[in-house]
């Protein structure tokens, strides 16, 4: 009814222009000498306001505001039946400044008698091309204030007008209704507290989907951060529940709105901010398989697709098995998840701060995986992956993890990481020496000498990447003596070697370190002497290896600094 917007020139927004009405109802000033509007028949009145606004020549000027002023008294003062009935009597613009007044400015019940009455006065008659009731559903959708409108939808529910609720919320949601996410907010409350839950979901899923240009996919330029603005006026004025993920439960629940709520659930979450994201954890710890493989997929096309990571995370911090089985199953499907299979059960097998889990847990796992009928590469991806996570495990559960590794390559392969893992955590983290004697004697005890290799070589001679903190070679001497003390003397001195001869990681002060400690363990003090002679003995850096000989002399280590010596003539 924009004609009659113009009309009656009532304020957009919430308001409704509430000045003129207040006025015309409390006799306003210029309200005085229309009474006349409330007894003259309908014809009597069509007449005289063409008269008013055409003037009489020679007798009155032509005063159009005073015939608006009639209608709008006219509208105000006569019964809901009269104005139904003029309206068919009047001229169409006419017609629609009269109802547009009625609509805005009597009282919100009257409002919605007046839109159901011409809604049935106009399904009986097709005579008139334009539907009035259109335009007092607008006005009242765009104009009136919210709880007012709920009011409305109530009404129109409660005598069985569905489509004129369906108009009104579609009316309220679409874009060009000037309605704020905070109106939407209100009247989702609002239409709750009316007990039209029915609506209120409804008016949440269109708000939505005009958010979204009608449920398009993620790949956009620009997510919308309109999100952003309907969640935290749900939350301020709600901040006890959780409206949107209790709808989104509701919603997929729906046969016929299954893919566009997940569509939607994925802007969401791609619009959400950096803080702790409550509808990234209900999804990820709640929702079923399907939907957060869905989800995920459609996180992957945005340009947050690191928020698809969140969603991951928390799911893999599930307690149900089963649940788990099924989430990797679906993802290992999905042809745009399918690569980051082996960090899903990455996060499965770390569950957070809460892990790692047990053997015997990832053991179950690997049956339920074969009982879903997931690809039989997951249950490869999943050995693999727990057998390299080294935070939080014993040296025994690593042998074994390791050891439920089927083929050759694979295994080789992840001790090549646990090998570098662990280095990482003995230098730079200061992990316990027995971790990495417990992890060596038990491959010794399985026959892994292959592991063995690996593990002496990453920890004694790391890559550039890892910087073993000024000392580490007092850690080395400590890991070579229990393994000596162990009867691994075979792998104590490998250590050692590599440790020693590298003579730009371990300073010479370190060198005397190693000695005393040696000297309390059970290597034979010949070893202990030839170990010195084929390493610090062979340094090519003759200042360095004076300072190391110095330094075995200051700490009462004569003989072993004698052989450094030695091996140079």
């Amino acid at each position: 009814m924009r004609e009659g917007q113009e009309a009656t020139g009532s304020e957009g927004g919430d308001g409704g222009g509430p000045s003129r009405s207040s006025e015309a109802e409390s006799g306003g000033a210029w309200s005085v000498g229309y009474e006349w509007v409330t007894t003259c028949s309908v014809q009597i009145f069509k007449r005289r306001v063409e008269a008013i606004r055409e003037g009489t020549p020679g007798v009155s000027d032509p005063r159009p505001a005073t015939a608006i002023r009639a209608l709008h008294a006219f509208a105000l003062k006569r019964s809901i039946d009269e104005l139904i009935v003029s309206a068919r009597q009047f001229d169409d613009r006419d017609a629609i400044n009269m109802l547009a007044t009625a609509a805005l400015s009597r009282n919100i019940l009257q409002a919605a008698e007046l839109a159901i009455k011409q809604w049935d006065a106009e399904q009986e008659s097709d005579a008139r091309p334009l539907r009035l009731t259109d335009g007092i559903i607008h006005d009242i959708a765009c104009q009136r204030t919210v709880l007012d409108v709920a009011v409305f939808i109530r009404e129109c529910r409660r005598v069985g007008r569905r489509e004129m609720v369906d108009r009104t919320v579609r009316m309220f949601t679409t874009p060009s209704s000037g309605r704020t996410n905070l109106d939407k907010a209100l009247l989702y409350i609002a239409l709750r507290d009316e007990s039209c839950a029915e609506e209120a979901a409804e008016l949440l899923r269109q708000t939505l989907f005009s958010i979204t240009e009608n449920g398009s996919a993620v790949a956009s330029d620009t997510v919308p951060r309109e999100f952003q603005d309907l969640a935290g006026a749900l939350h301020q004025l709600s901040p006890s529940e959780r409206i949107l993920e209790e709808w989104i439960d509701a919603q997929l629940r729906l046969e016929d709105h299954v893919h566009d709520t997940r569509r939607i659930v994925a802007q969401l979450i791609a619009s959400g901010t950096d803080g702790r994201d409550t509808l990234v954890e209900h999804v990820g710890r709640r929702r079923k398989h399907y939907d957060i493989v869905e989800i995920c997929d459609e996180l992957t096309k945005s340009p947050l697709a690191e928020k698809c990571v969140h969603v991951r995370q928390h799911a893999a911090l599930r307690e149900n098995l089963e649940e788990l089985a099924e989430i990797v199953r679906a993802w290992h499907e999905s042809q745009a998840l399918t690569r980051t299979t082996k960090d899903l059960l990455a996060d499965i097998v770390a569950k957070g701060d809460a892990g790692p889990r047990s053997p015997r847990e990832l053991d179950r796992l690997h049956t339920v995986l074969g009982n879903v009928n997931a690809a039989p590469e997951c249950r490869r991806l999943l050995r693999i992956a727990a057998a390299v996570h080294t935070d939080g495990r014993s040296g025994a559960d690593l042998v074994a993890l390791l050891g439920r590794i089927e083929g050759t390559r694979d295994r080789n392969r992840a001790a090549q990481t646990i090998a570098q893992r662990l280095a990482v955590r003995v230098l730079e983290q200061g992990a316990d020496a027995g971790l990495f004697v417990d992890y060596v004697t038990g491959l010794r005890g399985t026959g892994r000498a292959e592991a063995v290799y690996l593990a002496c070589k990453e920890l004694a001679d790391p890559p550039d990447s890892v910087r073993p903190p000024a000392g580490s070679g007092t850690v080395i001497a400590e890991i070579a003596a229990r393994l000596y003390d162990e009867g691994l003397d075979r792998d104590g001195w490998d250590l050692l070697e590599r440790c020693l001869e590298n003579e730009q990681r371990i300073a010479p002060e370190e060198v005397a370190v190693v000695v005393e400690r040696l000297c309390a363990c059970t290597m034979a003090e010949d070893d202990r002497r030839f170990l010195l002679r084929a390493t610090v003995g062979r340094w090519s850096d003759a200042h360095r290896r004076e300072a190391a000989v110095g330094e075995l002399r200051a700490g009462g280590f004569e003989a072993e600094a004698k052989e450094v010596i030695r091996s140079l003539r």
